[in-house]
């Protein structure tokens, strides 16, 4: 549902119903990408979700820039979850390990676009929040779900500094994933128990990283069928070590009855210099 003010300027709403019947369920006391999909069975319900959303466009200076600013609230019923203290054990049966409860998503979305002129490029801000609260986890309480990203911003822009040569770069920044601590180890029995802190109350640090490019096209005016093009490109430009994922390495002495945990972050993809040679053939 819409409704134009101008032609430069509406607002738009949305209500929004989905019903999903395979689901991803994330083990919050690891940040390793292990996610489980599983279908809805005689156990597991299908998940249920009603979003409403609301926002205002507005385009200035003859279209050169877009504007908008939506806000949006989702209600989630029937979420799925591994059990507090989960330990992953390929012998247990999963659909023992869950537990189901509801939760909620909201926040704002930001967006600035230039379209016209030899620089162009658009801003995007997303201020936002992802809870769940299910009766046997945290006693009750709410807490972040693992997809919750407090701030998400995206930079992008490009400069034509020649009909054969334009200029490119792309920042972004995103709140690090959170995920269930580690907080005590000690032995029962001659059995190594692990106890983990309340659900999702760490985060691994932050992610952010530039690139940057140059595209040369050698012949942009050409009337010919076959047309290509040079990118240079520099990937996370300072080399930022991103945390990919973070495990536990696990000292133990079962005759001494001492364990230690440590944890250990692991980073993929340090600044990566690239070149690619795109090119297309247009028929007849």
């Amino acid at each position: 549902m819409g409704t134009t003010f101008t032609t430069a300027a509406s607002l738009k709403a949305a209500i929004t119903i989905t019903n999903q019947y395979l689901h991803l369920v994330s083990n919050s006391t690891s940040t390793l990408p292990a996610d489980v999909w599983v279908p809805s069975s005689q156990r597991i319900p299908p998940q249920r979700g009603i979003q409403y959303a609301l926002g205002y466009f507005q385009n200035l200076k003859d279209n050169t820039y877009e504007t908008s600013v939506e806000l949006y609230y989702k209600d989630l019923n029937n979420q799925i979850d591994y059990r507090e203290n989960y330990v992953n054990n390929a012998a247990d049966d999963l659909e023992q390990e869950f537990v189901f409860g509801q939760g909620w998503a909201y926040g704002a979305e930001f967006y600035v676009n230039k379209r016209k002129g030899a620089l162009t490029g658009w801003i995007g801000y997303t201020l936002s929040r992802t809870e769940r609260q299910f009766p046997d986890i945290n006693d009750g309480n709410t807490f972040p779900a693992v997809y919750d990203r407090r701030h998400d911003l995206s930079v992008v822009a490009n400069y034509q500094i020649h009909p054969k040569w334009e200029l490119g770069t792309a920042f972004v920044y995103g709140t690090g994933q959170a995920y269930t601590p580690l907080e005590s180890l000690y032995f029962i029995e001659q059995n190594l128990i692990q106890e983990y802190g309340v659900r999702n109350s760490a985060r691994i640090t932050p992610y952010h990283r530039l690139d940057l490019s140059a595209t040369f096209t050698p012949k942009p005016e050409t009337e010919k069928r076959f047309h290509s093009s040079w990118v240079f490109s520099v990937y996370n430009v300072y080399n930022r070590r991103n945390p990919f994922f973070i495990y536990y390495d696990l000292s133990t002495d079962t005759a001494a009855g001492t364990a230690q945990a440590s944890a250990v972050r692991v980073s993929l993809f340090p600044i990566i210099p690239s070149i690619t040679w795109n090119f297309s053939w247009e028929g007849k």
